[in-house]
């Protein structure tokens, strides 16, 4: 494989891990403020609640898909092209903006600070559409 492969892939792979880490972090905050000198409690969600999951499994097909491609090696697996990668990001960016849309509908407003989590499954999915892009502009091989 060539460096264009293995770079677009890498991108890919950097994309998912991120799209897997953020489903363990905060993406919501609520609470922890004083209201006319009353504490309100903290509340706080993580990303595997709702249409987190679907974020999370588009990674993990993701993986596997990257993983099965690498171990055929020189023969190829037909799934392992920037199509798949494209739709599997796709879908993550979609089900993101629909999670992003409702957090803020209801009055969580999903701030980088707030919600860290929400911020690095942004970030994965950018990473799997761009190394998605790439892979694009690659010679394949099989």
């Amino acid at each position: 494989m060539d460096g264009g492969g293995r770079r677009y892939r890498l991108l890919i792979l950097f994309g998912a891990l991120a799209m897997i880490a953020s489903g363990f972090l905060p993406w919501w905050r609520s609470g922890g403020d004083s209201v006319s000198g009353v504490d309100v409690p903290a509340q706080h969600g993580i990303g595997l609640e709702g249409p987190g999951v679907i974020i999370y499994g588009a990674a993990i097909a993701t993986l596997v898909v990257l993983d099965i491609g690498y171990m055929r090696g020189r023969w190829g697996f037909f799934l392992d092209s920037p199509w798949v990668y494209l739709v599997l990001g796709l879908v993550g960016a979609a089900v993101l903006a629909y999670r992003g849309w409702e957090l803020w509908s209801v009055g969580y407003i999903p701030l980088p600070q707030q919600s860290p989590g929400l911020a690095l499954a942004a970030v994965g999915v950018a990473l799997v559409l761009y190394g998605a892009g790439i892979g694009f502009s690659v010679p394949r091989r099989y």
